[in-house]
């Protein structure tokens, strides 16, 4: 096996050499700089802007009690005032009553504003001037429309880009799993050679004309052979085949999923399972799932005629009866794949998958974007206060763009982990409101428009969840999550923190660790505990049954003292996990595949220390 390893990259290797001398592109050298800070990317600048001058004037002898100038047209504020004459003058004019006569006396007494014009002045501003960047891509093969699978041989090209005007990227250089590279100029072509499924990590960087460098950035890459074409028993004449995969910022490729970045993990080599996968079009996203909730919806708000039906093709209040749904089966196919496009959209622009989406949704609410009952859970994914939370914590992307349409940005710009409980409050009520679409004078009493704006808001949510896991992996292990895990399980283990919460998803991961048994969803899922095993039925759901039902928990060794969540010092995550909502029946009914009973491995019933 050695041997056939070391014949496989030495083949590799030396097609690589044959395409770069018939390309002539490659240039490499050693690394030998490390990144140059150099000058600030900031220039000092004279601005002719036009100011407008005022005098805050006494009425009992006209002197001026303050001179100032503002940048606009119309009268000063209170806030400019203050700030330009101080606090006793200020208090002074705040107590200046209307001047009808306009003459000193005994009731024009204080100060008044006065005009006194505008002038032309030259300001010093201080403007910061566009970073140097480095973009990662693939040359040298061809890849498929819409996968991973490239033919040709890969190498990794590195572009500069220098946005200032008369400079340029003088070098770029870097190490792909280790070993460096150096290439003079804005352009870089580096051979890579397969990597196997886990990939290898890159570090990169350009140094710019102008003095310094562009930061430091990382990627993680997976290049795999695939097919005869490298056997090293016989000669073939197929053309290299190749599965490749780049997580990165900086990729200029078919956008990677988010999650997989926070995780640096990638999917499996020939790609995701369908309830992780996004389809080619928002038709691979149509559905026709007997919903009994979504029917008696229907039915209730008129939509639906079932008055032939027994009880008016109502079970109860929250479903419809066999009769009622089979009246309704239309109108609840037409509903549930209305927002099709939306989802797609949405996945396209975020990276989660299209398909998670809408499973999520049909698990959650039957794609019914109300309130369930008086449980302030809302909206397609059933929002609460705490799912809020974990947006807002976990996806700071998020929270810089939604933050500042409730709060000031001056608030904002303290970061949600630093605001008042009362602010942070306000934040999660208005994110709740933004997924409720729940309308009195609307068609059947829901707002369609802000039901396909609120997919965007889930979508934000699951990315934050996604934070929440890969930082209770690292609270656990000091690893990323990536690093102990696979892309599949970490999307169950994401779906067990939305569902359940960060507290039941901490423990099970704890105590698997303390036992030191893999982290795979088998062992993970047996460490549930009992109030939190709930979220086991609801990944089954979601998955479409693509995952083990756990029908042997491991039990706990009563302990006087339980281990906490503590906060970990991270370089972007530094606030523990935080608890959310305790996992709880969903209370909708939908129809689900019966799973087929087959042998499998299941975790041995241990007690493990929590």
């Amino acid at each position: 096996m050695p041997k056939k390893i070391f014949m496989i990259g030495l083949i590799f290797f030396l097609a690589v050499l044959v395409i770069l001398q018939t390309t002539g592109e490659m240039n490499i050298a050693y690394a030998e700089d490390d990144p140059t800070p150099g000058p600030n990317r900031s220039k000092i600048i004279n601005v002719n802007v036009v100011v407008f001058e005022w005098w805050l004037v006494y009425w009992s002898d006209n002197s001026v009690a303050c001179s100032f100038t503002i940048d606009r047209e119309g009268k000063p504020n209170a806030e400019e005032v203050h700030k330009s004459c101080g606090e006793t003058i200020f208090q002074k004019w705040q107590k200046t009553q209307v001047c009808n006569s306009g003459v000193p006396g005994p009731t024009c007494t204080g100060m008044y504003l006065h005009s006194i014009g505008s002038r032309n002045i030259q300001r010093k501003v201080k403007v910061e001037l566009p970073p140097a960047q480095v973009w990662i891509n693939i040359n040298g093969c061809t890849f498929e429309a819409g996968q991973n699978k490239c033919i040709g041989v890969p190498a990794l090209r590195f572009t500069g880009e220098e946005n200032l005007p008369n400079e340029q990227i003088i070098r770029i250089q870097g190490d792909v799993n280790g070993s460096p590279f150096l290439c003079p100029g804005a352009e870089c072509s580096v051979p890579i050679v397969p990597t196997g499924e886990q990939g290898v990590p890159i570090t990169f960087w350009g140094d710019s004309s102008y003095g310094d460098s562009t930061e430091v950035y990382e990627a993680l890459i997976r290049v795999v052979p695939w097919g005869d074409f490298m056997s090293p028993e016989q000669s073939s004449n197929d053309t290299p085949e190749y599965y490749v995969d780049v997580l990165s910022a900086q990729w200029k490729g078919s956008r990677a999923p988010s999650c997989a970045a926070i995780w640096q993990v990638f999917p499996e080599i020939k790609g995701p399972p369908d309830w992780l996968d996004t389809p080619l079009d928002p038709s691979g996203l149509r559905s026709s799932l007997s919903l009994y909730y979504l029917a008696a919806m229907l039915i209730q708000n008129g939509a639906v005629d079932a008055r032939a039906c027994s009880n008016g093709g109502l079970e109860s209040v929250l479903a419809a009866n066999q009769c009622g749904l089979e009246k309704a089966q239309f109108a609840v196919n037409v509903w549930q794949n209305q927002f099709d496009e939306q989802i797609f959209k949405t996945s396209q622009e975020s990276s989660i998958p299209g398909q998670l989406l809408k499973n999520i949704f049909a698990r959650e609410s039957q794609l019914w974007p109300g309130i369930y009952g008086d449980v302030e859970e809302v909206g397609l994914g059933q929002m609460t206060e705490n799912g809020a939370d974990a947006a807002l914590l976990w996806n700071p992307d998020f929270y810089a763009q939604f933050c500042p349409l409730v709060l000031s940005e001056s608030a904002c710009a303290l970061g949600y982990g630093n605001l008042g409980a009362d602010q942070q409050s306000m934040l999660r009520g208005a994110l709740v409101r933004k997924v409720n679409a729940t309308c009195a004078d609307c068609p059947l009493g829901i707002d369609l428009s802000q039901a396909n704006f609120s997919i965007r808001v889930f979508a934000e949510t699951l990315v934050g969840n996604c934070g929440q896991v890969n930082q209770v992996f690292y609270n656990v292990t000091k690893q990323n999550a990536g690093r102990l895990s696979t892309y599949n399980d970490l999307w169950r283990y994401t779906l067990v923190n939305y569902n359940a919460g960060p507290g039941c998803l901490y423990t099970a991961v704890n105590r698997t660790w303390k036992a030191k048994n893999a982290l795979d969803w088998l062992h993970v899922a047996a460490n549930l505990e009992p109030a939190c095993r709930g979220a086991v039925d609801y990944v089954f759901d979601v998955s479409g049954g693509d995952t083990e039902e756990i029908l042997v928990y491991s039990t706990m060794i009563p302990t006087a003292t339980t281990t906490p969540i503590r906060p970990t010092a991270t370089q972007t995550l530094t606030r523990t996990v935080t608890p959310t909502r305790t996992a709880t029946v969903t209370a909708t009914t939908m129809l689900t595949p019966t799973p087929t009973e087959t042998p499998t491995e299941t975790p041995t019933a241990t007690a493990t220390i929590p």
